[in-house]
């Protein structure tokens, strides 16, 4: 009996699913192994703001500190100092220049790198009933364990927020994305190297106290040219002068 058109329909899907299925079971084979070395991560990130002006002028302060914890947020993993100054050129234009002091907990010697920073803070409208801003820092980084090379990087920072009613609650979205600008002996590749994207909320207890809290999804491009990713709890405390 010959064959009716459906089962050679049936019979030519059998035969093309015999090379897919194994084309897919390679590419599997493939991706694991080239998977990344570095696992993902589950982190505590808590941190500390303080800026605003020096006096009723146009002279600003500006600091930062943070203290990261590893490994299922048990052990710390990164701190950070960042002082620096500003001058409020508008009311939706402040320039800024600094130094930070960033400490890499790991086991074995400590690394430590110095970085020089110069960043405009702006205001970029109301979109969706909440506050626009952004972030544009240039850093130079130095590090001596590795090599004498100023890495060069440039960090775009975007943040949303909106009240919640006429509560002290309201909704936080930011994003900063990281890029490279050359390549330095010690491990700073060009191009892509991290972004932050940060869902949560802020609370504010005060005039000049404020709290903002979320998950922070961290994408770190590793050595081995694999992406990594940390889930990330963040608390921050914001004040104001």
């Amino acid at each position: 009996m010959e064959p009716t058109r459906e089962t050679k329909r049936l019979r030519a899907r059998q035969t093309a699913s015999g090379p897919l299925a194994i084309a897919v079971f390679a590419l599997c084979l493939a991706l694991s192994a080239t998977a990344p070395t570095l696992a993902d991560d589950n982190q505590g990130w808590t941190a500390l703001f303080v800026n605003g002006p020096a006096t009723d002028g146009k002279f600003l302060l500006w600091f930062d500190g943070h203290a990261r914890f590893r490994d299922d947020a048990q052990e710390l993993g990164v701190s950070i100092i960042r002082p620096g100054v500003g001058w409020r050129l508008s009311d939706k234009l402040s320039l800024w220049a600094g130094v930070a002091r960033v400490t890499v907990y790991i086991d074995g010697p400590d690394i430590d790198e110095d970085r020089i920073w110069q960043q405009a803070t702006y205001r970029l409208g109301s979109p969706f009933g909440g506050s626009l801003s952004g972030r544009t820092r240039l850093e130079q980084r130095f590090r001596d364990d590795q090599g004498d090379d100023t890495g060069w990087r440039i960090r775009q920072f975007v943040r949303w927020a909106k009240p919640i009613g006429d509560t002290k609650f309201g909704w936080l979205v930011w994003d900063e994305l990281f890029w490279g600008l050359n390549d330095a002996d010690w491990g700073q590749r060009d191009g892509f190297d991290q972004n932050r994207l940060l869902i949560g909320f802020t609370w504010q207890a005060n005039d000049r106290m404020r709290i903002e809290a979320g998950y922070l999804n961290n994408i770190l491009d590793t050595p081995g040219g694999s992406d990594r990713t940390n889930h990330n709890v963040s608390v921050g405390l914001a004040v104001g002068l």
